[in-house]
């Protein structure tokens, strides 16, 4: 928001974002959807929070058409997987900004490379990554990751700040880590079909 602020623009979400703003807007009293824009995407059909986002902020919602007569006014908060709304505004140029999860699989890699060549097609300048012409792979731009995962060095420091009296992990392909990196802590790798009793 503030960036949208900075250069004079204003921040359009999807409905998806406007309904989970929202219900988070319930759960604590905090307004972060007033000052933002909501994008209208085209379908002839729409699931019940839509119609709901669409009722309350009618007065904030943006037409692809609103947006492809001035898209300069805008800044468009689209993930990878929204991208499809762009051939209904069909903008010329531009600067796409990627700070999401890097590429860890085949499947990933692929689908890096046609969100490339969707940005070539639309003429938009690229940040975050880039496409390696030697190897045809992603390459990622330091400072623009935030996908919501700590990294690895960041896991350590939390560990070491909460000084837990165990450390389990679970959400990871690579559990041998912590034992390897958490010398002096009691780190328990948890095995298919066997339980793990915590006090």
């Amino acid at each position: 928001m503030n960036l949208a602020k900075e250069s004079g623009r204003e921040l359009v979400v999807l409905a998806k974002d406007a309904y989970m703003l929202d219900i988070m807007k319930c759960a604590d009293g905090m307004d972060r959807i007033s000052e933002l824009l909501v994008y209208r995407d085209v379908k002839s059909k729409r699931d019940a929070f839509e119609k709901m986002v669409h009722e309350k902020f009618k007065e904030q919602l943006r037409d692809p058409a609103d947006i492809a007569k001035a898209p300069g006014q805008y800044i468009l908060c689209f993930s990878f997987w929204d991208l499809k709304h762009l051939l209904d505004i069909k903008p010329r140029g531009g600067t796409y900004i990627y700070s999401s999860s890097e590429a860890y699989t085949e499947e990933q890699v692929i689908d890096f490379v046609r969100l490339w060549n969707w940005m070539k097609f639309f003429d938009f300048k690229v940040r975050g990554f880039r496409i390696d012409e030697t190897d045809g792979k992603p390459v990622f731009e330091k400072g623009y990751h935030a996908s919501g995962h700590a990294s690895a060095a960041e896991l350590l420091k939390i560990i070491e700040d909460i000084d837990p009296e165990i450390v389990l992990p679970v959400h990871t392909e690579n559990p041998e880590f912590f034992v390897d990196n958490l010398k002096g802590y009691d780190v328990v790798l948890a095995q298919e079909g066997k339980g793990i009793e915590v006090r």
